[in-house]
């Protein structure tokens, strides 16, 4: 009897455990999917109405196996969704197309890596506005080639450059036109600062400004002038196999003979101003730091060193903890450019790391370029616009749709104006 007992006593307790093991299976995999709910308001008070907000898509894309989903929204912006727990980009993309091209409207939000895990999760989404014809307000970037080559197996920067193109009906000067790199790394998580700075700044870590005293540089319209790192013919240099003739270029980039850089004589050197708390201003070969184009009043120093004390603010930096340190927040300088004044900016990364954390604001680009790598000879270039026998170049401020990739680069030899 004792152990007919101890066997049923030792039955009932695995059966008790086989029913707990199942029930806690059961409320796991019950808490792996969430309602969320989104609602969607317009980021410019007024820009957007009910007929615009009413089924308006909005895509929600699993970031680790790019399952995505589509929610359609109420006239009010409302909308919801059951998802597995997990981490998201969501996305709002539509055209809406009038009798002109010129009238179509832009309506776009971007949210990436949002981390959902809560049952009745609220996501907000700052929906934008844009006419096209409001897009192009002067200068835009038609090329970038910040990728940078890979010649004889030796790493190569000095081949970098960036055009600089008039997309407008009128006659553009390109004094105190200034192009600056990102201070914030897209692979990276949100800095301390970030949040004090975005959406209505971009903090950068250098730029540089074509001199001038306003009326010094015309750009007539359809036509650009590039900016080359090193204005050589760079196949000359023995090795370089497939490197460019940058002897044509309209301005060089200059840092001096500290860090082993070339100046060709022949071709006026931009004035470079940077940030000691930053990276400075380069072009890094995945684009973990992102282009964008501002304007100044004119290319003189007295105005860049007055732009620099207008925007510069002291922030918070959070030093990471180190074998011989602790973890310690401090302070840090950080250059900053108001999003309205940004002229063109494109949001860049590679493939492996793609874009984490936003660092060019989606008012001035609501999509991105990606390299495959470190020195892949990899151009981004925008989409040409034929009209008659002159050539524009596609700019809706995504450059998800308005860049290809260009495998090889440009030359601008001596003389290729004339061409």
């Amino acid at each position: 009897m004792v152990n007919k007992f101890l066997n049923l006593k030792g039955l009932g307790c695995f059966l008790l455990l086989l029913t707990a093991f199942a029930s806690c299976k059961d409320d796991s995999e019950a808490e792996t999917s969430v309602n969320v709910n989104l609602s969607a308001k317009p980021q410019v008070e007024g820009s957007i109405d009910a007929e615009m907000l009413k089924n308006l898509e909005v895509t929600i894309t699993e970031v680790r196996n790019q399952n995505a989903s589509v929610v359609l929204l109420s006239e009010s912006g409302f909308g919801t969704v059951t998802l597995e727990k997990g981490v998201y980009n969501i996305a709002v993309k539509k055209v809406i197309k009038s009798s002109t091209d010129a009238d179509s409207i832009y309506i776009s939000s971007l949210m990436e890596n949002v981390t959902i895990n809560d049952e009745n999760q609220l996501i907000e989404l700052k929906v934008i506005a844009l006419p096209a014809s409001s897009l192009n307000k002067g200068f835009i970037f038609s090329e970038i080639f910040f990728n940078g080559e890979q010649n004889s197996g030796r790493m190569m920067h000095p081949d970098q450059y960036f055009v600089i193109f008039n997309p407008t009906s009128e006659v553009l000067y390109a004094d105190g036109l200034c192009v600056a790199v990102t201070h914030h790394l897209a692979w990276q998580d949100k800095q301390l600062w970030y949040d004090d700075f975005y959406p209505n700044r971009v903090p950068i870590g250098g730029f540089v400004t074509i001199p001038g005293n306003g009326k010094e540089h015309p750009v007539k319209p359809g036509e650009k002038l590039v900016v080359a790192f090193t204005a050589i013919d760079h196949s000359a240099v023995e090795g370089y196999d497939h490197a460019v003739d940058l002897t044509g270029a309209d301005f060089e980039i200059y840092k001096g003979p500290d860090n082993n850089d070339v100046d060709n004589p022949d071709v006026p050197n931009v004035l470079l101003t940077e940030n000691g708390d930053s990276y400075g201003f380069f072009f890094q070969p995945r684009g973990y730091f992102s282009p964008l184009m501002f304007k100044l009043k004119d290319g003189n120093k007295s105005t860049i060193e007055q732009f620099y004390n207008d925007n510069i603010k002291t922030s918070k930096r959070l030093v990471a903890a180190t074998d011989s340190t602790e973890e310690s927040i401090v302070d840090i300088q950080i250059l900053s450019v108001p999003t309205d004044d940004i002229l063109d900016g494109v949001q860049t990364s590679d493939v492996p790391q793609d874009v984490k954390t936003r660092v060019i604001p989606e008012i001035v680009d609501r999509g991105k370029f990606l390299v495959n790598g470190c020195h892949r000879q990899e151009l981004a270039i925008r989409k040409e616009i034929h009209v008659g026998s002159v050539v524009y170049y596609q700019d809706t401020n995504d450059s998800s749709e308005d860049f290809v990739m260009q495998k090889g680069q440009n030359s601008f030899p001596k003389g290729w104006r004339k061409k």
